[in-house]
């Protein structure tokens, strides 16, 4: 079916967008029905729309710095880089709006920078949205809705390689102005919806610090020499001549496990290690597809996957998904980060990911919490190959060393993991309701 509009020489915004696809009906739509609303105005109306500034150069400490790929996920500090360059940076205030302006993968993510105890900046491939008053709540809730969205999305340039989000496109977007008692219940859900995230953080952090204190890696000296020498017969054991692999700490770690007496190999306590398949994407296809960008600290971010149909699904057999199964990042920055499926959906997992499958001698949960702390990712630091492109290979991660606790103390690691992942889609169902409210209001 052929869709098309006819637009009116009088209608053309100005000559700055005369190509074809600014004025597709979807979007033509959208405007229509949000200027139909009672009260309606541009975003440069009742805000400033900045851009962040970057940094002179990143430190191993000083401030966090934002940038647009922590867009995904704003409560995960660990992986926010930092710089020491205090009087360049750009801050961030409550209420801030930020918006993902450069980009492929995430241009056009919303995010509401709610933090009140931590001095943060952003970088310039992030807008900033600062309101006037006006609720910075009830907008953010607008622009992660369809209407908005579908506005930001339409002041998208350039090409494939390097999209962009300038701050005076976004200024454009149109938004109804509603009602202080509507604006009011949209910061509550939003607010509320913040505190159940932080909460899943929370909970997620107790597992892990629950399992190092088991483990007692605090006494543990991971402190290593200047330089150190290894044996040509260790080198060909393993087919490895880089001294990254022989790092005196990965060492010290495998002898800290086995002197516990409670050590299995992988392989030995899993059915299944395999990676996944090349997905072909479809949009708003019924199968959801989960590649390494959607492994979180934490938890998976279910909410940024992308989809494949029936079809792929019926004939790649190796990359479904069950409920339980633990999987691996396994090409990338952050090989070996690990997160379980805990979804009834069904989904299928990609080429860059690694699915494994426990068996009964342990829980999905705990095996997760594991290798995605220390113990796990020191070991998956040290297979993983390749310069640019880090890789870790099902072959390695069968050998990884698992400590095996008591059934009771992994079920105590499992039940704080699914309060964790409970109150996290509690966070999410009260964002979505916000959207919806928005939506319902302007349709």
């Amino acid at each position: 079916m052929i869709t098309y509009s006819i637009i009116q020489k009088s209608e053309l915004e100005g000559t700055q967008r005369l190509d074809p696809e600014y004025y597709h009906p979807a979007y033509v739509r959208v405007v229509n029905t949000v200027q139909s609303h009672a009260s309606s105005k541009r975003i440069e109306e009742i805000a400033k729309v900045l851009r962040g500034r970057n940094p002179i150069k990143y430190t191993e400490s000083g401030i966090p710095v934002i940038r647009a790929v922590d867009l995904r996920d704003i409560t995960n500090w660990e992986n926010i880089l930092n710089s020491s360059d205090q009087e360049n940076l750009f801050y961030l205030k409550y209420g801030d709006i930020l918006v993902s302006s450069i980009g492929a993968g995430s241009i056009g993510k919303i995010q509401l920078f709610l933090e009140t105890d931590k001095k943060v900046a952003t970088v310039s491939e992030v807008s900033v949205i600062r309101t006037k008053n006006y609720s910075p709540f009830a907008l953010a809730a607008f622009l992660m809705s369809k209407y908005g969205y579908l506005q930001l999305e339409r002041r998208i340039t350039g090409s494939t390689g390097q999209l962009h989000l300038y701050p005076k496109d976004i200024g454009t977007v149109l938004t109804p102005i509603l009602d202080q008692r509507v604006q009011n219940q949209l910061e509550d859900m939003i607010s509320a919806s913040h505190k159940h995230l932080i909460q899943s953080k929370s909970l997620y952090l107790q597992a892990e610090h629950m399992l190092l204190d088991e483990l007692e890696l605090g006494t543990v000296d991971f402190s290593q020499p200047n330089y150190y020498s290894v044996s040509l017969s260790q080198a060909q054991k393993v087919n490895r001549v880089d001294a990254e692999y022989f790092q005196p700490k990965y060492d010290k770690l495998i002898e800290h496990l086995k002197k516990t007496g409670k050590t299995k190999l992988l392989g030995e306590i899993t059915s299944y290690i395999k990676r996944g398949v090349q997905p072909t994407y479809v949009k708003d296809g019924e199968i959801i597809v989960i590649n390494s960008q959607h492994l979180g600290r934490y938890l998976l971010n279910i909410e940024a996957t992308e989809r494949t149909d029936y079809t792929f699904w019926e004939t790649n057999r190796r990359s479904r998904l069950q409920r339980g199964d633990v999987l691996v990042y396994s090409t990338g920055a952050y090989v070996g980060r690990t997160n379980v499926w805990f979804e009834d959906r069904r989904g299928i997992a990609s080429n860059h990911v690694t699915i494994i499958r426990p068996k009964e001698v342990c829980n999905s949960f705990y095996l997760a919490v594991y290798l995605n702390a220390s113990p796990g990712l020191l070991q998956a630091e040290k297979c993983a190959t390749g310069s640019g492109q880090r890789e870790i290979y099902p072959d390695a991660i069968t050998d990884f060393l698992v400590y095996l606790p008591s059934e009771e103390f992994q079920t105590e690691i499992a039940k704080l993991v699914i309060r964790s992942y409970e109150a996290r889609k509690k966070a999410k169902a009260l964002l979505e309701k916000a959207k919806q409210k928005v939506e319902e209001m302007i349709g």
